[in-house]
């Protein structure tokens, strides 16, 4: 067994003991409080479900319990600082994973969804209107309004500004037909 191997190994045991001592204090508030342990329990579930679901949601719950970097030690030489810069690549390069190679988006500079529930489709038309074809692209990848990856082959500022309101029409006024 290789090294990487023993260490996933040891990371999927550790989880399913993390899982379990959930599982124990939940039976133990379902002794004292049922209705508290169900609640919780359909919480915890529906929260696991969608960080499964959705990449960037398990990220933002990553996020959350990811300790803090740790304080830069003072400088005191240029060996220190060689090695000090060695041992950094080396634990930042194996906390990366490795597939991605496409750069991360920046967030976007406005909610789309916000601007067309309050102002409407021309507000929202007027807003879009003088992005750069990359903020635009942002607010499409931030919002997650392109399921199909069809904006990859749209090449038009003008093109690409009438799909994102469209597409955000769609979603926004998802279900209003039986209201």
């Amino acid at each position: 067994m290789t090294d990487k191997t023993a260490v996933a190994e040891a990371a999927v045991a550790q989880r399913r003991v993390e899982v379990q001592r959930t599982g124990g204090a939940v039976l133990q508030l379902a002794a004292v409080n049922g209705p508290a342990a169900d609640v919780l329990t359909a919480l915890l579930r529906v929260v696991a479900e969608e960080a499964a679901r959705t990449p960037r949601f398990a990220t933002a719950i990553a996020g959350i319990a990811a300790p803090a970097p740790a304080p830069a030690a003072p400088e005191t030489g240029p060996a220190t600082t060689a090695a000090r810069t060695t041992t950094a690549t080396r634990t930042t390069a194996a906390a990366k994973p490795r597939s991605t190679t496409r750069a991360k988006r920046q967030p976007g500079v406005l909610d789309p969804f916000v601007i067309y529930r309050e102002s409407g489709v021309d507000a929202l038309t007027a807003q879009l209107g003088p992005l750069t074809m990359d903020q635009l692209r942002d607010i499409i990848a931030e919002q997650e309004i392109d399921t199909r990856r069809e904006t990859r082959y749209k090449r038009k500022q003008e093109v690409l500004v009438a799909w994102t309101v469209t597409r955000v029409r769609e979603l926004a006024d998802k279900g209003n037909a039986f209201r």
